[in-house]
């Protein structure tokens, strides 16, 4: 009776890998993905009955220990009655051959090519099957000193990285580590090839967590940094490319920044690059930026970086403009001193953030972006008399017809830290009819709230003049928004109470 298998590994989303019923969570190959072997690489666990071939755990083998090639365990002459290719019956004529990339049994028709298969440490020829040959092939090749095969390999694996069964046979043979390996080829044709293939393979998702191990991210750094920015150009951008894909998966962040890549991007920054590669370079920048632990090497970084983002912001490409205003608004979120030296710098570079606010971009975003760094900017002391030309503009931003509920909750959360400043109330108070109608009666509970806020702060700073501007209107919207917000109530009557408490003693006058 022939063996049942309990376990199917589903490995991508467009192939299934089949294991045979030894290998099951209990054994110590499964143990080495952890307890949770469902969350590893798109792997899942059911049940099928389907008789399976042992050739795959070497497979799976190859994938938890990814830094080598490993000889693939045979499968055992008594589970193969047929070629698993042509499917034709063994005799004593059709004989068993054995593949030695996979493991598989195969008939002599199927199993006819020799190669050397140095990735296996066989200097001789050795049997590969037809389906293991173009990717064994390759990996051969790829170990060769002749660069004309070093090139044939290349072209081969980011050949099969663009087909299904070719990624897969890839992954299988150990194609994956190869290609990285060859990163630091000096050939920049070489190099523009491999970078292509790093860039495919990263749009696969589910090998992200194995390419990351492999050493992935490592790579695209090197290149990014060794590549030369204006004859390589497509290597570049490849390269930028495919660490931005890293870059956007919060599982992947930290890993970029331990591997370099803030390095390699920002050696960019100090190279006249070219739009394309600016563009990319300022995409991923914006991303490894949202760790706050980058921004002191970014304000510190001997290059401008700082200066040279600036600049971007008055960029003709409006793409431009609304991501490299998104990265400033990252920096502006660090300390006080991060904000002061973006205010500095702003000067310096000629007040690239009042000119692209003047400039009404079509692209609302680019506005949206432009008002949220103003915003984060008006929270820090020592700037105020630096943004007051910034302050004005938003004002008369204010006064337009804004139809971007983003963008008024920034403008408004804008003049709510403005307000907070004494030297910005007589300036405010003009404005606080346009306030109380745009903020406090807005239907979004953002803006009404930030409205609130600046109120408040007028009120605190001039009192008579605030309450006469609003007795005309606004003190109803006023009184009502504060008695809805949770706990606010409480708060006054607390605060009431320890001035004139509920309980007293007889008093004398």
């Amino acid at each position: 009776m022939e063996p049942t298998c309990v376990s199917i590994i589903k490995v991508y989303s467009y192939t299934e890998k089949y294991v045979s019923a030894e290998l099951t969570k209990q054994t110590p190959l499964a143990q080495n993905l952890g307890d949770n072997l469902g969350s590893d690489v798109g792997v899942s666990w059911c049940h099928t009955s389907k008789k399976l071939g042992v050739w795959s755990l070497g497979w799976l083998s190859r994938k938890l220990n990814c830094t080598s090639t490993e000889v693939a365990k045979w499968m055992s002459d008594d589970e193969a009655s047929n070629c698993v290719l042509c499917q034709n019956k063994f005799n004593q004529l059709r004989r068993k051959h054995h593949c030695r990339m996979c493991g598989r049994i195969l008939c002599s028709k199927c199993c006819k090519e020799k190669m050397p298969l140095p990735q296996l440490r066989c200097e001789e020829p050795e049997r590969v099957c037809e389906i293991c040959r173009p990717a064994a092939e390759c990996v051969t090749k790829s170990r060769s000193t002749i660069l004309s095969f070093k090139f044939e390999a290349v072209k081969g694996i980011v050949s099969m990285c663009k087909e299904e069964k070719g990624l897969c046979k890839l992954v299988e043979l150990g194609g994956v580590q190869m290609l990285i390996s060859m990163s630091k080829e000096p050939d920049a044709a070489l190099r523009a090839m491999i970078a292509e293939g790093l860039h495919i393979l990263s749009t696969h998702q589910p090998l992200h967590q194995m390419l990351a191990v492999v050493g992935v991210i490592k790579a695209l750094c090197w290149m990014i940094s060794a590549c030369d920015i204006v004859t390589e150009e497509k290597a570049v951008i490849d390269s930028l490319s495919a660490l931005t894909i890293f870059c956007k998966l919060n599982e992947f962040k930290m890993k970029a920044l331990q591997d370099g890549a803030l390095d390699a991007v920002l050696k960019l920054f100090q190279a006249q690059t070219t739009p394309a590669i600016s563009l990319v370079a300022v995409s991923t920048l914006s991303l490894l930026m949202e760790n706050p632990n980058t921004h002191t090497k970014i304000m510190d970084n001997p290059g401008n970086i700082l200066r040279n983002m600036l600049l971007l912001c008055g960029s003709e490409d409006e793409q431009m403009q609304e991501i490299s205003l998104k990265t400033l608004s990252h920096l502006s979120m660090g300390t006080d001193w991060h904000r002061h030296k973006i205010v500095q710098e702003d000067f310096t570079a000629g007040q690239m953030m009042l000119k692209v606010m003047r400039s009404k971009p079509k692209n609302n975003q680019i506005l949206c972006n432009a008002t949220c760094l103003v915003a984060n900017l008006s929270t820090s002391s020592e700037d105020q008399g630096g943004l007051q030309e910034l302050l004005s503009c938003l004002c008369e931003i204010m006064k337009s017809d804004v139809k971007s509920s983003a963008l008024l909750v920034q403008i408004s959360r804008a003049m709510a830290n403005f307000a907070a400043f004494p030297q910005n109330t007589d300036k405010l108070l003009q404005h606080l009819p346009v306030i109380v109608y745009k903020f406090l009666k807005s239907p979004d509970n953002i803006v009404k709230m930030h409205g609130m806020r600046a109120v408040l702060h007028l009120l605190s700073k001039k009192p008579s003049n605030t309450v006469e501007e609003l007795l005309r209107d606004g003190a109803g919207d006023l009184l009502t928004n504060i008695s809805r917000l949770p706990g606010v109530i409480d708060a006054i009557q607390t605060s009431l109470l320890t001035q004139a408490p509920s309980r007293s003693r007889p008093s004398f006058r």
